[in-house]
């Protein structure tokens, strides 16, 4: 059964409270039932992330990812107490496995592998989701707050990091406008992902990283 034809109503879900901290890598622990077979929560989270993509954060239940995964629905509810649980700690997974933390010994390598990297993130699968998450963020706050902390801040980190490191090295000025260019990096890319539909191609990555980043740290 595709999650397409999965039940889209609210769930039991919604009247849960994610009770495990935001960002958790692990699910939930809570002790139901049998002990929790860990090779399923990839598949799992993959399910997730495709019902997310196909019908939005709303429309997602439990059953329609328990659908989308075969599996029972019990078997996600051992694991995340709430769709909202589910979907962070996707979220969380999902950067920690695929956004990079350079350190080559410059800047423009460093700078230029992040942000290789995550372009091709965001052009996957997980920017379709991204895509259904951001028009329902001012919605639900809480979802927002998660958001930001799991998926926006990591990659943000990242960028500081590397920007500092060059600083360390002497390769930028003193008066650059640091915080500027770690938004404009993600800005960039999201922005195109969201509004224009053009590609997240390494033409753009290069033209971003020469045209607008180093030119404002140098």
């Amino acid at each position: 059964m595709s999650a397409v034809n999965a039940p889209i109503g609210r769930d039991r879900e919604d009247s849960r409270t994610a009770t495990t901290s935001r960002g958790s890598s692990t699910g939930s622990t809570s002790g139901r039932g049998r002990p929790r077979d860990a090779t399923r929560d990839a598949a799992l989270r993959t399910a997730a992330l495709e019902v997310l993509a196909e019908v939005g954060y709303r429309a997602l239940t439990m059953d329609a990812v328990a659908a989308q995964a075969r599996a029972g629905k019990a078997t996600i509810y051992r694991r995340w107490e709430s769709k909202l649980e589910l979907v962070i700690d996707t979220c969380t997974q999902l950067v920690q496995r695929n956004i990079p933390r350079p350190d080559n010994g410059t800047i423009e390598q460093d700078l230029g592998e992040f942000l290789s990297a995550f372009a091709e993130f965001l052009s996957g699968p997980v920017g379709k989701a991204a895509q259904a998450l951001v028009g329902e963020l001012p919605h639900e706050p809480e979802l927002a707050e998660a958001f930001r902390d799991s998926f926006l801040l990591p990659q943000r980190d990242v960028l500081r990091e590397i920007i500092d490191r060059g600083g360390e090295r002497g390769e930028i000025r003193a008066d650059a406008p640091v915080d500027t260019v770690v938004e404009l990096a993600g800005a960039a890319l999201i922005h195109r992902l969201m509004l224009t539909g053009d590609p997240l191609d390494q033409r753009f990555v290069n033209r971003l990283l020469h045209e607008a980043l180093l030119p404002l740290l140098r």
